[in-house]
């Protein structure tokens, strides 16, 4: 008996060893399988950037079946992540693909180009654009189109989810005022006058929104565009009134929202600084998301204001009447904060005093994420030091999210952190570099070289390759960084980084290192327009080194732009998120006010004390901003056509 019981045991074990070696090798395959697809777009966004669009489209096609056949595998639980963020990618290159796609065709390299008219024809019409879309006869002209009876229904009824009750992506359609300002993370999402183009028809166009519900119909997409090819005008009375109160009947509850009314300082609470913390750690896990619990979504003040399905829960002036504070107290049904401790009576009373005094926001824009206003307010608070800790470590997770599969090189200095793909030879020559570009651009803006520019080091990422730099952007700034862009930056007081691209040659790399320390500079001195610290970090920039191949290309750029008839309006109305077009002028119209450089010294010292930019510009400049910009474009367009 016991001779059989081996045998069986034996047996048994073999059929769990080969067992166990067939799951390793299937395990092992779904790995293999999992990096071909992430080579596969790879190999597709190559494709993309030589313009061989339709190769690129059918590459993906390939990523996409192979990531559907993963999906549907055993193998998914433990390939979770890695195929979440291979989704990610894809959903990044069709956007990239449907965008070339709807823009006119682009002669190929190995193809001549189309001739030019002679001088004094006209050109024949234009073909239609591949993929654009049309509008039927019987809609009405695009400059009959009414926001508040046409485009805002179509918003409420299918983009409320993620962009009305909540602010996906750093985007609320909250309001007109909330849609116009545009993203966050990704700027402005149209460009009034450009409708093919602007980033809100490449997406739906696409079809990559809204998510959840299917893709707008064709003549919807062509309204929005149109409405934006028309100016993007508003026809209500008031900017900032809800879209949500123009979804068709039964869609949303209609109600009166309150409006954000702006703190004066002397509130002896205040909501940013008292209540937003407890509302973000311990109010949000329930009322954001998808589907906020009573549809009270409290990731904005906005959201706070417009309450929920039972209507508003904000009283200003009337606490006792407060909706908001009978859940905090227990005394209509259910007490909040549900599922937790109960807040205590001195936290209940700055909810009440802060009501009593008007319910008014210390915060410029009511449509912010709350948690991102919290973590503002905490940073500020910061030393040094403490700022400098939590920026590297933001900069970790910036450096995975972007680059996943690579582990970043580091190198240390006192003014800045840096973080690369590069060999650790070549980290150090770069680092090297920063150093003396800090030095040259300091000396440029009259500043003290050893001298921390800010409070809190600044993060600067190194990429050795374009497709690395996309990367960063498309995962970590979810935007499409420029074809021609050698680096860029950003700065807010929680997080203040810069990226370069590091070509063999070094093309580029000190002029962009230059733009970095100068722009992030300029924005830490107060609230400016993109364009004047853009412009300003250019010339800045252009001045520490003019040599510079890629300082000869802006100059072109330029040139082009006055050539194409831009205005002034073209880039001052740009926003946050600037065209090369926009870019090259705001360089060429800073390059000319900064010509002597005491000024722009000037007007930073009266931002740093609190002088609003308009009369720091008028100030240093003996103008407005406007004024001045028209008669420069006048005078470059005098000059060039003499």
């Amino acid at each position: 008996m016991r001779r059989y019981s081996i045998i069986a045991v034996a047996a048994l074990s073999g059929i769990f060893a080969t067992s166990y070696h067939r799951a390793t090798a299937l395990a092992a395959d779904a790995q293999q399988q999992a990096a071909e697809i992430d080579e596969t777009i790879k190999e597709a966004l190559a494709l993309y950037k030589a313009k061989k669009i339709d190769e690129a489209e059918q590459t993906l096609a390939k990523a996409k079946e192979s990531l559907e056949e993963l999906n549907s595998s055993s193998a998914k639980d433990d390939l979770a992540d890695k195929l979440k963020l291979s989704q990610r990618k894809i959903t990044a290159a069709e956007r990239l693909i449907s965008r070339a796609k709807a823009s006119p065709a682009k002669a190929s390299p190995d193809k001549p180009s189309p001739a030019k008219p002679a001088a004094g024809k006209r050109k024949p019409p234009a073909k239609a654009r591949p993929n654009a879309k049309t509008v039927p006869k019987d809609e009405p002209k695009s400059d009959e189109i009414s926001f508040m009876k046409q485009i805002a229904p179509i918003l409420a009824s299918r983009c409320a989810n993620c962009h009305i009750r909540n602010t996906r992506g750093g985007l609320s359609m909250a309001s007109y005022a909330s849609l116009k300002m545009g993203s966050t993370e990704g700027g402005t999402v149209f460009t009034p006058g450009k409708g093919q183009g602007s980033r809100l028809i490449d997406v739906l166009q696409s079809g990559d929104m809204p998510r959840g519900g299917g893709p707008l119909k064709p003549d919807e997409i062509a309204l929005i565009s149109n409405w934006i090819d028309a100016g993007a005008k508003f026809d209500g009375q008031d900017e900032n009134a809800p879209i949500a109160a123009t979804a068709p009947a039964g869609n949303q509850p209609q109600q009166t929202a309150l409006q954000a009314m702006q703190a004066s300082g002397n509130e002896s609470v205040q909501f940013v600084r008292d209540l937003a913390p407890i509302i973000v750690s311990t109010c949000m896990e329930c009322h954001s998301g998808m589907q906020p619990a009573g549809r009270l979504d409290l990731t904005t003040f906005a959201g706070l204001l417009r309450g929920g399905q039972d209507g508003p829960v904000v009283s200003p002036g009337k606490p006792a009447e407060s909706t908001l504070i009978k859940k905090l107290k227990g005394t209509a049904g259910d007490r909040m904060p549900k599922g937790r401790a109960p807040l205590d009576d001195a936290t209940i009373k700055k909810f009440e005093t802060w009501m009593a005094e008007g319910a008014k926001l210390d915060w410029p824009n009511p449509n912010e994420l709350l948690d991102w206003a919290v973590r503002v307010m905490v940073a500020g608070k910061m030393n040094h030091d403490e700022l400098s800790a939590m920026r590297a470590d933001l900069a970790e997770k910036n450096w995975r999210l972007g680059s996943p599969d690579t582990a970043a090189e580091k190198a240390d200095n006192e003014q800045f952190l840096l973080l690369g793909n590069l060999s650790p030879a070549r980290m150090v020559e770069v680092v090297e570099l920063a150093k003396q570009t800090r030095g040259k651009v300091a000396k440029a803006l009259n500043l003290r070289p050893n001298e921390p520019f800010f409070k809190g080091r600044l993060a600067i990422f190194a990429f050795k390759r374009h497709f690395d730099y996309t990367e960063f952007g498309t995962m970590v700034e979810r935007r499409e960084l420029p074809a021609g862009a050698h680096g860029h930056w950003r700065y807010n007081v929680v997080d203040c980084y810069g990226c370069v691209l590091v070509p063999d040659d070094d093309k580029g790399v000190e002029l962009t290192l230059a733009e970095i320390f100068a722009g992030s500079y300029i924005e830490n001195q107060g609230k400016t327009p993109r364009w004047f610290s853009e412009g300003a970090a250019r010339a800045i920039a252009a001045r520490v080194n003019n040599r510079d191949p890629v300082a000869k290309q802006w100059d072109e750029e330029l040139r082009e732009a006055i050539a194409a008839g831009k205005t002034a309006d073209d880039f001052l109305k740009s926003g946050e998120v600037l065209s090369a077009e926009s870019a090259a002028l705001s360089y060429g119209f800073m390059k000319e006010l900064t010509g002597r450089p005491t000024k722009l010294t000037a007007m930073l010292n009266d931002l740093r004390k609190g002088t609003a930019f308009d009369a720091a510009f008028r100030q240093s400049f003996g103008g407005e901003p406007a004024t001045l910009a028209a008669a420069w474009v006048q005078r470059m367009m005098y000059s060039r056509r003499k």
